[in-house]
């Protein structure tokens, strides 16, 4: 089994896209993020970061199967998904993961009003096969791209996880209106990163997600106002299902994860003002860093590192991000 967990920012913005040279540091496509862990592939969310993503696959010759799990069904989490190459595939898999709610099993018909994209919109161009899955949370998911069944779903807690899978747990998060937004842990071999986008704090933090998160060695955070804006009492931002900094570090110091990724950045942020946003995170807690498209994060490496006392740091972009 391949000794990995690596995670990449695809797209890392919120609401709309951001273009423009004061955006090209940090990035501007919506929210897609990446995991490879142990030889396996997991996409998170499906905003316009999961279109260069998708031509990346494009390169295989022999497709595997792809996993794309949604926190949620709101346009900045799934405009990517019409213009994914591998939809227009023949010889393609996909797997869609996402929230039940009202929309039940029309999670393509849903996909397909979303966009006006005339390919999806008709239908007639998906040459991929599709599979989607429908959760709750507080379900045990099981995915390993070779095996005949790729995706599963674990009977009961006491189930092993087989040989060659990675385990996927989902939590369901009510902060963030209409429906709320579904949160994911992936675990391999001890070491486990977290996904909570689009979610807002309560007081004392929202114990269930610190529940889920425990001990995690990273936790992708929704970071989307800086406390200034979130309090504003002219225009204040409480009750839009996005959190600040400060909201990610309480639950950081509670469930005792070590690494933050502040993301889901607001589009109108500049990369002066994200850059300042990164700095006061730091000041109070040093493992805390903005995620920025194209940045990749090996959580092993940085545990070996951290075990001989080196600092961390996230790796420089391994793609140019989009202006």
């Amino acid at each position: 089994m391949t000794q990995e967990f690596v995670t990449q920012f695809w797209g890392v913005r919120g609401s709309h896209p951001s273009t423009g040279a004061e955006f090209s540091k940090t990035g501007g496509n919506t929210s897609c993020v990446e995991m490879r862990v142990a030889g396996q592939q997991l996409i998170f969310d499906a905003g316009t970061g999961i279109v260069e993503l998708g031509h990346q696959l494009l390169n295989q010759v022999n497709p595997r199967p792809i996993l794309i799990l949604l926190s949620h069904y709101h346009h900045d989490h799934i405009q990517g998904l019409p213009h994914f190459p591998p939809l227009y595939r023949e010889d393609q898999m996909i797997y869609i993961v996402a929230p039940w709610n009202l929309y039940q099993d029309r999670v393509w018909e849903l996909l397909a009003s979303a966009s006006s994209h005339s390919m999806l919109a008709e239908r007639p161009g998906l040459l991929a096969r599709r599979r989607t899955l429908l959760i709750e949370g507080g379900e045990r998911l099981w995915w390993n791209a070779d095996a005949p069944t790729p995706l599963r779903i674990a009977n009961d807690e006491h189930e092993q996880c087989p040989a060659g899978s990675v385990e996927i747990r989902a939590y369901h998060s009510l902060g963030h209106p209409r429906g709320g937004s579904m949160c994911y842990r992936v675990e391999q071999n001890g070491v486990s990163a977290v996904y909570a986008t689009d979610i807002e704090s309560y007081i004392g933090t929202d114990q269930r997600l610190a529940n889920f998160a425990r001990d995690s060695e990273l936790i992708i955070h929704d970071a989307h106002y800086t406390p200034t804006e979130y309090a504003n009492p002219k225009a204040s931002r409480q009750g839009w299902g996005h959190s600040t900094w400060e909201m990610a570090i309480e639950l950081a110091h509670v469930a005792n994860i070590k690494q933050i990724a502040l993301f889901h950045h607001e589009p109108a942020h500049t990369d002066s003002q994200i850059d300042q946003i990164e700095a006061d995170a730091q000041a109070v807690y040093p493992l805390a860093f903005v995620a920025r498209e194209g940045m990749q994060v090996d959580l092993l490496a940085t545990i070996n590192e951290r075990s001989q006392g080196q600092s961390f740091s996230p790796v420089e972009p391994a793609i140019q991000p989009l202006a």
